[in-house]
C-alpha cells in the first residue's frame, strides 16, 4: 500500500475530513489531497513534505516517523530542480506555517547529556544528527574525562570514610585496653575498680577481686563456716557474714579487697602472706577463750 493510500484509508477510518485536518495542521486542502495521491512533485522541497506528511500523520493517529522512513524509500530527493529562488519562503509567507518538525542539524538539547553524546537524534526526526568528526572526538573525549573524575571522587570518599573508621575503631580500642598498657597491678585496680556494694542489712559483706593468681582463705563467723580458693586473675568472689571475717591470702599483691561497699585496696606485696580480721576490731572466739583461761590460770 502507498504512503497516500494509508493516509487517506486512516483518515476514513476515523471519519476525519480533508477541512478538519487543514484546520488543525494549517495546510491547504490541495496540498493534503496531494498527499494522498501521491502527488509530491507539487511541494518546494522533500523536506517540506515530510513535514506535511508528519503533520498529517499526527491528526490521524499514525506514527510519524515510520511514514516519513517510508517515504524516504519511496522517493529519493531530486539533485537538480527548477523553482523559484525563495519558493520556500514565499510558500512560508503564502500559507502563514512552517513544519517546525523540520530542523536544520543544530543541537537539539542544552543538557548536559545531549552535549556529550554525539549519537543523540531528534525524537521526531528520522536523519541522525550530523556532526563533524573532530567535534565528536572531543566529545568523546570530554565525556570520559568527567567519568574519570566521578570515579576519582567516589573513591576518594570511600578511602576517606575507611580513615575515619578506622580511626574510631583504633581509640576505642585504645581506650578500652588502656588497663593493659597502665603498668602495675595497683593502676590496674584503680582503673578497673567496680562499683561499690551498698550495704544495708545485718550481714557483713566482703568482696574479692583476682589481680593476679592467689590463695586465699575466707573463715566467717569464729570458724562456722570456711572457704579456700584459688582466686584467678579477672575471678570475683563475695562473702557474707554476721560478725567477722578471718581473711588470709597467699599472695596479698594479686588481690583487692573491698569491705562492706569500701575499698580495702591491696593489703600487701607480690608472693606476701597476710591475715586480717574483718571488720578490724573483731576477735576471734579462740583469742577470747584464751585470754579466760590466762585469767583463771593467775587466779
Amino acid at each position: 500500500m502507498s504512503l497516500g493510500s494509508e493516509l487517506k484509508k486512516a483518515r476514513e477510518a476515523k471519519k476525519i475530513s480533508l477541512e478538519t485536518i487543514s484546520k488543525r495542521t494549517k495546510i491547504p486542502p490541495k496540498y493534503l489531497e496531494a498527499l494522498e495521491e501521491n502527488h509530491y512533485d507539487v511541494f518546494p522541497s522533500h523536506t517540506y513534505t515530510k513535514g506535511f506528511i508528519r503533520a498529517y500523520a499526527k491528526v490521524v493517529g499514525l506514527d510519524p516517523l515510520v511514514l516519513t522512513r517510508q517515504f524516504n524509500a519511496e522517493n529519493q530527493p531530486q539533485v537538480v530542480r527548477i523553482e523559484p529562488r525563495n519558493a520556500e519562503a514565499e510558500l512560508e509567507k503564502n500559507l502563514g506555517w512552517r513544519p517546525t518538525l523540520d530542523r536544520p542539524p543544530v543541537f537539539r538539547r542544552q543538557d548536559a547529556e545531549a552535549d556529550l553524546n554525539p549519537e543523540i537524534a531528534d525524537e521526531q526526526y528520522s536523519e541522525p544528527i550530523q556532526h563533524e568528526p573532530s567535534v565528536m572526538r572531543r566529545r568523546a573525549l570530554l565525556l570520559r574525562k568527567i567519568k574519570w573524575g566521578e570515579w576519582a571522587g567516589r573513591a576518594g570518599m570511600v578511602l576517606a570514610a575507611a580513615v575515619g573508621a578506622a580511626a574510631v575503631l583504633y581509640g576505642g580500642y585504645r581506650l578500652l585496653s588502656k588497663v593493659q598498657w597502665g603498668g602495675s597491678k595497683t593502676q590496674a585496680a584503680a582503673s578497673t575498680a567496680y562499683a561499690s556494694i551498698p550495704v544495708a542489712d545485718k550481714y557483713q559483706h566482703l568482696v574479692l577481686k583476682g589481680l593476679d593468681k592467689s590463695w586465699v582463705l575466707v573463715t566467717m563467723d569464729d570458724g562456722q563456716s570456711s572457704s579456700e580458693v584459688d582466686l584467678d586473675q579477672g575471678e570475683t568472689k563475695t562473702y557474707k557474714a554476721l560478725k567477722s571475717f578471718k581473711l588470709r591470702l597467699g599472695n596479698a599483691g594479686g588481690v583487692d579487697v573491698q569491705f562492706n561497699g569500701k575499698p580495702l585496696g591491696i593489703l600487701g606485696t607480690e608472693g606476701q602472706v597476710v591475715e586480717i580480721m574483718l571488720p578490724s576490731g573483731a576477735k576471734t572466739a579462740s583469742s577470747d577463750n584464751s585470754a579466760d583461761d590466762s585469767s583463771d590460770g593467775g587466779t
